[in-house]
């Protein structure tokens, strides 16, 4: 049975598909210093309202000057310090050029309360997407809070964002969904989990392009593969998760890995 949403006034709908062009989408995650402020650089996110790309903290510009020098995502950073704060951008890398129009996923931390991210004083999210989210409980609090998801848009009333279509090397289409401000007092995991708070229980990892067509990742890769899609990074110990390694050239290819885990979906 088909789940549907209506993401935004203008008639954005969310809902499962078949392959539509996004089937090889990876959630990654970046790793950067707590964000201040500077002349050169002053904001998060670029304004996916125009087509310039302004000077932005995000990987999609990557410079403390107002000349970009975009991060492809093979090179984001999956790891950082503890105790200390962060800023941790949520990227929809691999996309396909038709451009990104909504996203759902969601987040887990490994050590929500037990001396990583302590609950009273949770992470915050910056939305670079423009249009409008849908945040939900995972027993914890809305999104971003632990076992949150959320289903987020970008404005598409003027086309297809350029922002959601910028290029990056051969990682195809990147789209800054948004970034984590988080303070671990200690090791900390942040994992990016599937939207696992919908109606009927099932995940949903699912991108949605320009033209309305949405790729849920779940739908289409199955239980197994798709917890490879989403990216980790560890915070005062470990190495992180980089989905952007995976890739569909590799001598096991996407078809094979689906055909060997079909029995499972």
């Amino acid at each position: 049975m088909k789940r549907v949403l209506l993401m935004t006034a203008a008639g954005l709908v969310l809902a499962q598909s078949a392959m539509a062009g996004m089937e090889n989408c990876r959630f990654a995650l970046h790793w950067k210093a707590k964000f201040v402020a500077t002349k050169t650089v002053a904001t998060l996110c670029d304004n996916p309202g125009t087509a310039l790309v302004e000077p932005n903290y995000s990987p999609n510009f990557n410079s403390t000057t107002t000349i970009a020098n975009p991060l492809p995502c093979t090179q984001y950073t999956t790891s950082g310090p503890a105790p200390a704060g962060a800023t941790i951008y949520v990227v929809v890398a691999k996309a396909g050029g038709e451009g990104v129009a909504a996203v759902s996923f969601g987040i887990h931390y490994l050590n929500w309360g037990t001396g990583g991210i302590n609950p009273a004083f949770p992470p915050n999210f910056t939305y670079c997407a423009d249009g409008i989210p849908f945040a939900n409980d995972g027993g914890f609090g809305d999104f971003p809070a632990q076992n949150g998801a959320v289903r987020v848009t970008w404005n598409t009333a003027n086309g297809c964002p350029a922002a959601t279509q910028q290029v990056i090397g051969a990682d195809g289409a990147h789209a800054v969904v948004g970034s984590f401000y988080v303070y671990a007092y200690g090791p900390e995991q942040l994992q990016v989990t599937g939207n696992n708070n919908l109606q009927g229980g099932v995940p949903e990892l699912a991108v949605a392009n320009c033209a309305g067509a949405t790729t849920d990742l779940y739908q289409v890769w199955g239980p197994v593969i798709f917890q490879q899609l989403m990216g980790r990074v560890d915070l005062g110990g470990g190495n992180g998760y980089n989905p952007c390694f995976l890739t569909s050239t590799h001598e096991t290819t996407w078809g094979k890995i689906k055909t060997k885990y079909a029995a499972s979906e």
